[in-house]
Order: C-alpha cells, then structure tokens, then sequence
C-alpha cells in the first residue's frame, strides 16, 4: 500500500469492523485522531529548551479553555540508523476538538508556535485515525510510559475482519496471561508519504521493567507461539522500535 488513506477511508475501514469484541460491548469501535510530530533540535537547544516551550504552551491551553487535549513527547530508545530526536503525540476525543483546537492556534498560537520553532525544526506532521484494542490497567496513570511501534500489513488475501477477530482473541490471551501492555491500532489518515504498511501496532507500558516482564512473558511462556498461531498467517510486521514517553498534558477528566 503505497499510498495512505484519505481519513474518510480509514473511519469507514474501521467503522465497518465486525470483530468479536466490537459484537460483545454491542458497539462500533471508536475512532479518533493522534497527530504526531518527528523533530531535531535545533543548535544550542535541548530537552531543558523544550520544556520552557511546552510549560508555556500548557498556560496558553489553559487561558484558551482547552482541556480536551492529551499530549506527550516521546524519545528514542530502541531505534534503527535513522530516527528522530524528540516526537509529540496529541490527540483528542473526536476529530471536530483537534480541528478546533487548530483553528485557535492558527489565530492565537502564533507566540508559543515561535517558542516551538526555536527549540526543534519538524519534518513531520502526521495525523493517524486511531483505536484502542487493550485499556491501560485501572489506577495505574502515570506520566513517563514506554512505548513500542511495529508497523504491520495485511496479507495478501486476508481482510480486516480477519485481522481484528484475531487480534481480540490475542488481546483476550494476554490478559489471561497478565501481560502488563495496553494496545492501539493506528491507521495512516493524513500527511503520511508511501505508507507501506496498513496499521501501526503500538504497546504502551508503566516501565521498562513492565516490558520486560512481558518480554519473558512472549518469549519463555509460550507467548510467541500463541502470537504466531493467531496472526502469523494474517499479518507481516516489522521490528519493533521502543520510545520512552512523558505525559505533558491530560484532558479534563483523567486529571480529576
């Protein structure tokens, strides 16, 4: 799949989905937008630089009334030769609160976008029409996470529905098994280039250590095999890359 879908197609891929556990809660799954942002520091500045930026753009989010945004930078941790230096993962309930939200930094936000542009210079902007296929454990917030991305391509033959059933039936696997992982799936909507891939598979966890106990989980407890029953035959996936995450902003209702 050379070129990604226009956002009408993903929602309509992902709203058309009959998998098992979207028949159990007796709902279509929701869907909604994470934009993203890759980015270089700029000469002489650093993480110290970028947090004077974000601590001023939290105040310009809170005189602007705007408490429906998640946000959190991401570092590399595990990578290839060719990666970014610092990514931004926003995201919001519906994709009418992001296109909102823009509309007010186009007008209001010029300030702290100069703020931004001093510290990191951005080759990307991109907007991935999202899903969550694994709830984070109750009670257990916390603002510095781990996060895994693998990108992931349907095999020739195979459809969607089949992909989804499968991956429920993984998920229903991991939490019998205690796995520590929540999960998304991302579908490229907006400003990706020669997306080769269908959907990004993206794990979030508390620490390293939490990954790593899923770790043994898949490799030593038959995880591995179990994963290659399910989906091996459904899905091709590139290696994982790992990112450690801090949580810079919450909606309104995780911070009460």
């Amino acid at each position: 799949m050379k070129n990604a879908p226009a956002i009408p197609l993903a929602v309509t891929v992902l709203l058309g989905m009959t998998s098992a556990w979207a028949q159990e809660e007796s709902a279509a799954p929701v869907v909604y937008p994470v934009e993203t942002y890759t980015c270089k520091y700029n000469d002489g500045q650093g993480p110290a630089d970028l947090d004077k930026a974000i601590a001023s753009w939290n105040e310009y989010m809170d005189e602007q009334d705007d408490h429906t945004y998640f946000a959190m930078t991401i570092t590399p941790n595990y990578f290839g030769g060719e990666t970014f230096q610092v990514g931004w993962l926003g995201s919001t309930a519906t994709a009418e609160a992001m296109g909102a939200g823009h509309d007010n930094w186009r007008i209001d936000g010029g300030e702290n976008a100069a703020a931004f542009a001093r510290v990191l210079t951005c080759d990307s902007h991109s907007n991935f029409a999202t899903m969550q296929v694994k709830a984070p454990a109750e009670n257990e917030a916390t603002d510095n996470l781990v996060l895994t991305f693998t990108d992931c391509k349907v095999r020739e033959g195979k459809g969607m529905d089949e992909v989804f059933t499968a991956i429920d039936a993984w998920t229903a696997y991991t939490v019998e098994q205690g796995y520590h992982n929540s999960a998304w799936v991302m579908f490229p909507a907006y400003g990706v280039d020669d997306a080769d891939y269908n959907f990004k598979m993206v794990n979030a966890y508390n620490s390293h250590t939490d990954m790593g106990k899923d770790y043994d989980l898949y490799a030593n407890g038959g995880g591995y095999q179990k994963h290659g029953e399910l989906l091996s035959e459904l899905l091709s996936c590139d290696v994982s890359r790992v990112y450690d995450g801090v949580v810079h902003r919450r909606p309104a209702s995780e911070e009460e």
